[in-house]
């Protein structure tokens, strides 16, 4: 086991981001639901940013719904091509009830999922606590079952190796309290959804960015994923007025562009000395470096596919 140290030597933060809506975080559809509640706080990732866990089995009662929904709609669209070249009987209320279905099922399962129970890990960059998704047990002092707050001051990481699902060893990293004894389920293994077995980079490069968004002495990284909440930190607007960066800068790069970014800083990363303990400089003005393919422009999901999804996919978007 391996306690790892608060610090960035590679200093490359890069998340894809799917700006599938846009700029608009607003669009709602058929999810009628969204109009009377309010933005939930976890999509401000200027403030916070949540680790979830691997997927439990409510996912699948979830999941339900929305495959027998798909199977519906599929076998209503054979129905209606043989109607149209083969002269078979169609049912013409289904092209009614199976919309209400759908619309229904948009609704019920988006607002029932806005209250179900997250697992995870809750990073707060603003409070500079951690909090995980369950109830603590701890020490006596504390209420039995209690759902606690720790300071960032108070996580450490390890590096542990597990047995993979193969028999191999893979690596894996475990956010937890320093004092286990005390808190013994204040702790998490992060899923990196890779086999780890020969690429504890991935590691490095998780744990990395963990440290890096919780440094509030800097902005936040300029990565896609917060591109949409770089001017919602005091910080970070500041330094990009300063720097004169790009309105929206990556929100020009399409997912594909994006993801080849990714794989360009992952090489870089394998081929990274991180046992030198060498500071690697932070790319603090991406768009010096990188500039969006004007071939390959991103492809916001227009409200017609979405709307269509939906009624397919039982989807809220």
């Amino acid at each position: 086991m391996k306690v790892l140290t608060r610090a960035c030597y590679f200093n490359r933060c890069f998340n894809a981001e799917n700006f599938y809506g846009g700029l608009s975080r607003e669009r709602f559809g058929l999810a009628f639901y969204i109009m009377f509640m309010k933005r939930k706080e976890e999509d401000r990732k200027n403030r916070f940013i949540f680790i979830h866990a691997p997927q439990d089995w409510s996912f699948y009662i979830f999941a339900l719904p929305c495959f027998v929904s798909a199977l519906m709609w599929f076998a209503l669209f054979g129905k209606l091509i043989a109607y149209l070249f083969m002269g078979d009987d169609f049912y013409w209320p289904a092209l009614i009830a199976l919309p209400i279905y759908s619309i229904f099922f948009v609704n019920l399962l988006g607002y029932l999922k806005s209250f179900k129970p997250k697992k995870g890990v809750c990073l707060n960059r603003v409070e500079q606590t951690v909090s995980f998704a369950w109830k603590i047990d701890g020490e006596k002092d504390i209420p039995s079952g209690a759902n606690l707050s720790f300071n960032w001051e108070d996580i450490v990481c390890k590096q542990k190796q597990n047995v993979g699902s193969v028999g191999s060893m893979v690596s894996v990293l475990e956010l937890s309290h320093h004092n286990l004894e005390s808190f013994p389920n204040a702790k998490m293994t992060l899923p990196l959804g890779l086999d780890n077995t020969s690429m504890p980079i991935n590691n490095y490069l998780m744990w990395e960015y963990i440290v890096r968004y919780m440094d509030i002495s800097k902005p936040l990284p300029d990565s896609p994923e917060f591109e949409l909440f770089r001017e919602l930190d005091p910080l970070t607007a500041k330094l990009d007025e300063k720097n004169k960066r790009p309105n929206r800068f990556w929100t020009q790069f399409s997912l594909e562009q994006q993801r080849e970014i990714e794989e360009q800083i992952f090489q870089e990363a394998l081929k990274f000395d991180w046992s030198e303990g060498k500071v690697q400089p932070e790319i603090t003005k991406p768009w010096e470096v990188w500039t969006p393919d004007p071939k390959r422009p991103p492809k916001p999901r227009g409200m017609f596919t979405m709307i269509m999804l939906q009624l397919v996919f039982c989807y809220p978007e």
